[in-house]
């Protein structure tokens, strides 16, 4: 590598930094935040553009760039229409699952999301809960997180955060109230 080709990637590191920069503040927080599926796609491709541009010498700026902002132009797309689009948004995103229910692990789900009971009672520890007995929901997020929501006063309580879950487990978890 020469001088030139030096000088070439430090020029154009610090002009797509700056880009980068600028075109992640300007599509807002929506960008940074835990990624769904099509999140990671759109991530994994801005990583290949900017190193090809890095890279390749002949690749034109211009064009990575070009790229980069349709990617990112996608990625809004996308998030403005699911938000405001029930059939986006079952088309984009994953639905949370519900892992356990007052006492009742959902093995079929857990077979299906690949989710071992092990790391159903891993959750239910890191939040500092020592009996099962205690927890009144466990939930499989959008994005691959786990939640446990405890029971107050070991009693099951009103949950109305579970009103985004499929109708098949809404069914299950009335059947066992």
């Amino acid at each position: 590598m020469n001088t030139g080709q030096f000088g070439r990637i430090t020029v154009v590191s610090f002009f797509c930094y700056l880009v980068i920069l600028f075109v992640l503040r300007l599509s807002g927080k929506r960008t940074l935040l835990k990624m769904n599926a099509f999140d990671f796609i759109i991530t994994v491709s801005l990583g290949t553009v900017f190193g090809n541009i890095l890279i390749n010498q002949d690749e034109v700026l211009w064009e990575g760039l070009y790229i980069f902002c349709l990617l990112l132009i996608f990625q809004f797309l996308s998030s403005y229409l699911s938000s405001r689009s029930a059939l986006f948004s079952r088309i984009l995103k994953a639905h949370p699952s519900l892992l356990f229910y007052d006492g009742t692990y959902y093995e079929d789900k857990m077979k299906k999301e690949r989710i071992p009971k092990s790391e159903v009672l891993q959750a239910i520890r890191e939040q500092g809960i020592g009996k099962v007995e205690e927890v009144a929901a466990v939930i499989l997020e959008t994005d691959g997180t786990i939640s446990v929501l405890p029971k107050k006063n070991n009693e099951l309580r009103d949950l109305n955060t579970l009103v985004d879950l499929d109708e098949n487990q809404e069914n299950q978890k009335n059947d066992i109230e």
